[in-house]
């Protein structure tokens, strides 16, 4: 089967880019999404090498940082609060394909393996797992950067997370996810000071 035109001319530039001295980079990651009905907030660091400004690729970590709680019954007692914990490790590559003055266009996709579980505390205090999972994640989105007065950037972005689990967690994880932020390029804030 052969690739198309406009996969040989990515892959090609991928080629390219990658042959370019990479640079170390280590960033935040934040994006909102949503669980069953829940607006949430998913938080990570991510750490990795960057190619000609436009290449990049590395691991991070991701957890959800918004409280997702629901009442349930658990061993036929009367309902108790049960929260929602997930993490997940996330091999990532990012691809800019559009860069003009301050505009930046760029592919972001991200993969995840860890776990879930429904956690809820009983009559001693205790934290006790009603249910775990085993979490297989896809992310791709797109996000749009406008830079201005040199170090800093905003960006936005959209896309949807698809989950793979192994068991139920009664909650609906696969759900369109969205980017807002503030990017300071730090590495411009530090060659300029040690000029």
């Amino acid at each position: 089967m052969a690739a198309s035109p406009g996969q040989a001319q990515l892959l090609d530039s991928l080629a390219l880019f990658s042959q370019e001295r990479p640079r170390f980079i280590v960033k935040l990651d934040t994006r909102g999404s949503f669980i069953s009905n829940s607006n949430v907030r998913l938080m990570g660091v991510k750490v990795g090498l960057e190619h000609a400004g436009r290449f990049q690729y590395g691991l991070g970590y991701t957890f959800l940082a918004s409280p997702v709680e629901q009442p349930r019954t658990v061993n036929d007692q009367a309902a108790v609060p049960v929260r929602l914990h997930l993490d997940y490790v996330t091999p990532y590559v990012e691809y800019a394909f559009y860069q003009r003055g301050h505009w930046e266009v760029r592919i972001p996709v991200q993969l995840g393996f860890g776990g879930g579980s429904l956690v809820y505390e009983d009559d001693q205090g205790r934290k006790n797992k009603l249910k775990s999972a085993v979490l297989f994640l896809y992310e791709p989105s797109m996000t749009v950067q406008y830079r201005f007065l040199r170090y800093f950037g905003i960006s936005a972005g959209w896309g949807f997370r698809l989950v793979l689990s192994n068991a139920r967690l009664d909650e609906q994880l696969s759900a369109p996810i969205y980017i807002f932020g503030l990017k300071v390029f730090f590495g411009e804030v530090w060659t300029d000071l040690h000029r």
